[in-house]
């Protein structure tokens, strides 16, 4: 019983402002009722109640949707109400006094009622100003509170000076108080290099397309320089800088870098030197071919292959979302073209959907293809179960189509062969996102597939196939892809 009285409360509560608009109607049209009189002094004495009355039930039904509806529609009532009660009785009192100073023995009922509806008018007006302007002011202060917390530095630029900065952005340039910052030009906080490419860079991007990212080298008080992540964005007067201090990321890569071409080189020279020492034994000790130096001379081939493999997948992700775009279907046809012609042993087949018309296929990031190339190379070169079977070669399939999971369209390329299979291990260390062991180059293969699909906003998913085999599946959501929406397959 109390959980249905609540449930009415709060059912009266939401369309209060429409019950407050009925009851004035129900007031206008009892009045009418009552007191007669020919149409068109009625129509003129009704028409500013009747107007207020059915715009405060638009109103109510209107509003009834925001995410405050109680809380708006109980401040309106009240508002409405309340003015319209005080706008009447202040009304009712001017009557009688000027009915007892001059015998005015005019009707109350009409005056009553035209300053009930103005006060109403007026008071839902000013409950609906209070309403938005707390909105307005709440979500003002929790955004402030927002951009005051934030680790980044964020910074509003207005005719190119700071109108407002944050703690975190003035920590970027050593300085404890922001308020020192606002007011000084955005530029002076830049080298000069930086600023002449805020005057060639910047300031075109803004006006073209509202955004600009980069990075410009900042400078300190003190003389000294840092480089900036800086992300730009145009506002109606001015613009918004939010910045992040790089120096440890690019540090971390130029180690990283430098570390990788130096282990690289060094393991590439060694593996070299050995494998020719290894084949000098070879000609001076063949009993000693078989046991031990073939076995050094794979190995060290291995080794060279990881080092050219690394370094190809170096260059790949160095262009990853500069490939030009692609289509699907293409895609698929490129890189059986290029499987065919590579591997003339395997059987190499594909599959796309032409279900719909053509221009309803989409355009892919050039980047997919260099991952289906890996996964089909590794398909043919780590297949031993073509070999133990007899067949001529292995087998390998890859097509594209787009499919719908419960109204999510998105669009995916399998590669499917009848191999040995990905090893689970393999597998989970690529999905997972760990470091494991890399095997024969095939493990550096998948990373840089999952990162291919992962830059793409795709996922990478592996599957067993019941007669061998496995198939990789690299889906991406449809909105990633341009072109219409297509005929749709089945979902599997």
């Amino acid at each position: 019983m109390f959980t249905s009285a609540r449930r009415t409360s709060t059912y009266v509560r939401e369309y209060s402002v429409p019950i407050a608009g009925l009851g004035l109607l129900a007031i206008v049209a009892a009045y009418v009722a009552t007191f007669g009189g020919p149409v068109f002094l009625l129509v003129l004495e009704a028409s500013v109640p009747t107007t207020i009355g059915l715009g405060h039930v638009w109103y109510g039904l209107r509003t009834r949707t925001d995410e405050e509806t109680t809380r708006r529609a109980d401040i309106v009532t009240v508002g409405s109400i309340t003015c319209g009660a005080m706008v009447a009785l202040f009304c009712a009192w001017c009557i009688y006094l000027l009915s007892v100073r001059m015998d005015f023995s005019g009707g109350l009922t009409q005056p009553v009622i035209s300053a009930l509806s103005t006060g109403m008018a007026f008071g839902g007006l000013l409950g609906h100003t209070y309403v938005e302007f707390t909105h307005y002011y709440r979500e003002s202060e929790r955004l402030s509170r927002a951009v005051d917390a934030s680790m980044d530095g964020i910074a509003v630029v207005v005719d190119d000076e700071h109108a407002y900065v944050n703690d975190a952005y003035a920590s970027l340039y050593g300085v404890h108080d922001a308020a020192t910052i606002e007011g000084t030009e955005w530029a002076e906080r830049y080298t000069n290099a930086a600023q002449a490419t805020i005057d060639r860079e910047v300031h075109p991007a803004l006006a073209e397309r509202n955004y600009w990212r980069g990075t410009l080298i900042g400078q300190r008080a003190d003389g000294t320089t840092f480089p900036q992540d800086v992300t730009v964005s145009a506002l109606e007067h001015g613009y918004v800088v939010v910045a992040r201090d790089i120096t440890e990321q690019r540090d971390r890569e130029q180690r990283i870098q430098v570390l990788n071409r130096v282990l690289r080189h060094n393991l590439r020279n060694a593996a070299t030197v050995i494998k020719g020492h290894a084949s000098l034994i070879s000609e001076k000790q063949p009993a000693l071919e078989r046991e031990h130096v073939r076995p050094i001379l794979e190995e060290t081939t291995d080794l060279i292959e990881t080092a050219d493999k690394a370094r190809g997948v170096e260059r790949t992700l160095e262009r990853n979302g500069d490939a030009d775009l692609i289509d699907a279907t293409a895609a698929v046809r490129s890189v059986v073209d290029r499987a065919r012609a590579a591997y003339p042993d395997a059987r190499v087949l594909s599959r796309t959907d032409e279900s719909g018309a053509r221009a309803t296929t989409p355009t892919v990031d050039g980047s997919v293809v260099d991952a289906l190339n890996e996964l089909v190379d590794n398909a043919v070169e780590h297949n031993s179960a073509a070999d133990e079977a007899g067949t001529d070669g292995p087998t390998v399939e890859v097509a594209v189509r787009a499919v719908d999971y419960d109204g999510e369209l998105r669009l995916e390329f399998t590669v499917a062969d009848d191999g040995d299979g990905i090893p689970e291990t393999e597998r989970r260390a690529v999905l997972d996102g760990a470091e494991t062991q890399l095997e024969h180059g095939s493990g550096l293969g998948l990373w840089l597939v999952n990162w291919i699909v992962q830059n793409g906003g795709g996922d990478l998913r592996f599957a067993d196939r019941p007669d061998g085999g496995t198939v990789v599946t690299l889906s991406f959501p449809y909105e990633c892809a341009a072109g219409p929406r297509p005929v749709l397959m089945e979902t599997p």
